[in-house]
Formats: structure tokens, C-alpha cells, sequence
């Protein structure tokens, strides 16, 4: 119980009611008590902890690239937070405790440039993954000099692979990945402006088994 010698105005020590009196470096300072965290460890909260885990340590592979992805959309927060919020409310499945990233739900870039059509991937050679694509529907926005950014992470490794390879006339580009030989790997495409103004939605393609 906390004392007051001198009435309402004079310091305290101890506790009166919410309020804590105590001294910091000679001065009398009050703080309000800590309220009692008895509902700290609820099931929900595990629930979203256990999702929250799944999505940083995937997001956690493509930080840099969800940074350039999600940079026009990321308002008082980075384009890595924005990324992994979209993955918490749109690319987890399961139910606790095992819960998995859905690859196919996936956004890795937001923006006003159309995306390639007649997406597909091979791997025509030990430890790498080809991209193709026939086309696309353009408008004033959209260059042959845009620039394909190739995405391929692996599970079994938990690793992401991305590099800037070809443009959007290519219709091609290879992705070295000799660490996910002999693994499944899900893939994804962006493209970038050569001036790097504008940005696309991103594509996701499927899985490719990598030689």
C-alpha cells in the first residue's frame, strides 16, 4: 500500500489504487500499473502466432524483392510488411499448428504495367529453371525493354531465387537455381520499366521440377 505524509500533493511510494509512486534519480515520478495479462497465450493468439511464423519466414527470402514490389503501395510501412500482411490474409492454409504457405496465392509486386502471356517453365539443365512467354496485350505504359524479374523459391530449402534476366521481347529467360537440383520449386514473373517508373502485377507460374 502506498503512503502519502503530506497530503494530495506531496510524492508517494508504493500503490495507491492504479497508480504507482516510485523514484527515478532523486525524483518522485507516478506511472499507472500494469494491467494483468492473464489472456496473454490464448488459442487465438497461438493461432496467429503459428501463422505469423509461416508467412516471416518466407517473407523473410524475398524481403528485398517485396521491398521494390509493393514500393507504391506501402504507405507508413515497408514494402516487406505490406507484402507479408497480404500473405497473413490471402496465401495461408491449414489449421494450427500446420499451416503452409498457398504459393499459388502469392503476390510478389503490385503496379500499373500488364503482365506476359503464355507463361510456362522447364528445366532443360541440371540446376536451372527456363521461362517463357509468347506475348502480351499492351498499352501506352508497357516497352519491349521492360525487364523480367524471375522468382523461384524452393521449400525443401525454404530459399528464394530472383534475378533480373531478359526483357519483355525476349519471350525467354534462365534462372540459375543449382542449389535446388533434384527439387520442386514454385515460380513467379514481374516486370520492371527500364526507366524503373512502373511495375507489374506479378505472375504466378506453377512448379517446375529442377533437374
Amino acid at each position: 500500500m502506498g503512503k502519502m505524509k503530506n497530503g494530495i500533493l506531496d510524492a508517494f511510494s508504493g500503490t495507491i489504487g492504479r497508480v504507482v509512486g516510485t523514484s527515478w534519480r532523486g525524483v518522485a515520478v507516478m506511472r499507472s500499473k500494469a494491467h494483468s495479462r492473464k489472456n496473454a497465450n490464448t488459442p487465438k493468439q497461438q493461432e496467429q502466432k503459428a501463422k505469423f511464423k509461416v508467412a516471416a519466414d518466407f517473407t523473410q527470402t524475398i524481403h528485398d524483392l517485396l521491398i521494390l514490389g509493393f514500393r507504391d503501395q506501402a504507405v507508413q510501412m515497408t514494402g516487406a510488411n505490406y507484402g507479408l500482411s497480404l500473405i497473413l490474409t490471402e496465401a495461408i492454409d491449414g489449421t494450427y499448428p500446420d499451416f503452409k504457405i498457398a504459393y499459388d496465392r502469392v503476390k510478389i509486386s503490385k503496379g500499373l504495367l500488364l503482365n506476359v502471356e503464355g507463361l510456362a517453365v522447364t528445366s532443360p539443365k541440371a540446376g536451372a529453371i527456363l521461362f517463357t512467354w509468347t506475348g502480351t496485350d499492351e498499352n501506352n505504359r508497357e516497352k519491349p525493354t521492360d525487364v523480367a524479374i524471375l522468382v523461384a523459391h524452393c521449400p525443401d530449402l525454404n530459399r528464394t531465387v530472383f534475378k533480373s534476366i531478359g526483357s519483355r521481347d525476349s519471350m525467354s529467360g534462365e534462372l540459375p537455381v543449382p542449389k535446388f537440383a533434384g527439387k520442386v520449386a514454385h515460380t513467379w514473373i514481374t516486370f520492371v520499366s527500364a526507366n524503373g517508373k512502373f511495375i507489374a502485377n506479378s505472375e504466378y507460374i506453377g512448379t517446375v521440377n529442377v533437374s
